[in-house]
């Protein structure tokens, strides 16, 4: 496979970007390809039937764009469709949020008490909870949905009063757990990194995945012999399927960096 193939780095809508932005400062030689589905957005209350099939056209698009891997920055998307993915990625390699937060969560916790934080579907799903404890049985995993952090993150209230009043509610019972690691299960979230490190004081972990995803897609790279050895400067296209004025506004706060032109689709 040519190395300088593009990642394809997919989501509902604008959360991904913090992907995008751990694997441009993991991996700065590689070109990526963020497809967000701004037009369908929100995926959490649609039926698992229409989520797989917003999936399927998806990777059906980026697959076009000669991709040499795909990722699932979707925590929905990789809760409940990334069987879907998978197969229709055929050799191609596929790796999603979920994979990665809970190998990092495995890894990291002493007490092998783990939270996890999410939005209501990827909590009821319980993906998380299953697949920690594929990897470790004994593992106790505590599971909180904040169906509240994504609206104030989109607001830009990372850290506002209410935020804070916030975050302190929903962690209440998890803290009460005596859990030594949180796995951050929203791409949103790791925005509210550091007023989530004052709510949970020095005796917690964050699981950022968007930073774990990263790390997997290196080495998975690296093992396969496909990571770009490219000199010059790489190239990043951002897709959506709707309004790129928003998404470029808040998508922007979540990169850190210009989005420069963002493209859009019809389907």
């Amino acid at each position: 496979m040519d190395s300088t193939r593009p990642i394809g780095v997919f989501d509902s809508g604008i959360g991904g970007l913090t992907v995008v932005r751990a694997l441009m400062e993991r991996l700065p030689l590689e070109r990526i390809v963020y497809f967000g589905d701004t037009a369908r957005v929100p995926y959490g209350i649609k039926s698992v039937a229409t989520i797989e099939h917003f999936t399927a056209q998806i990777t059906d698009f980026l697959l076009q764009q000669n991709v040499k891997m795909l990722i699932v920055a979707c925590n929905t998307m990789a809760a409940v469709a990334a069987d879907v993915v998978r197969q229709r990625a055929g050799d191609i390699p596929v790796l999603d949020v979920i994979e990665a937060g809970a190998r990092a969560a495995v890894a990291e916790s002493r007490s092998r008490s783990i939270g996890v934080i999410g939005t209501p579907t990827t909590v009821n799903s319980n993906a998380y909870a299953r697949r920690i404890h594929a990897l470790d049985p004994g593992v106790r995993v505590y599971s909180q949905a904040c169906p509240l952090f994504v609206p104030l993150v989109e607001e830009g209230w990372l850290d506002h009063p209410v935020t804070r009043l916030t975050a302190q509610e929903y962690l209440k019972p998890v803290l009460a757990e005596e859990v030594d690691s949180l796995v951050l299960g929203c791409t949103h979230y790791p925005l509210l990194k550091p007023l989530l490190r004052e709510v949970l004081g020095p005796g917690v972990r964050l699981v950022d995945s968007a930073i774990t995803t990263a790390e997997l897609a290196a080495a998975k790279l690296h093992a396969l012999g496909i990571a770009s050895s490219h000199a010059g400067p790489a190239g990043y296209r951002f897709v959506v399927t709707d309004v790129p004025l928003r998404f470029q506004t808040i998508g922007e706060r979540f990169l850190g960096r210009s989005l420069g032109a963002v493209e859009k689709v019809e389907w």
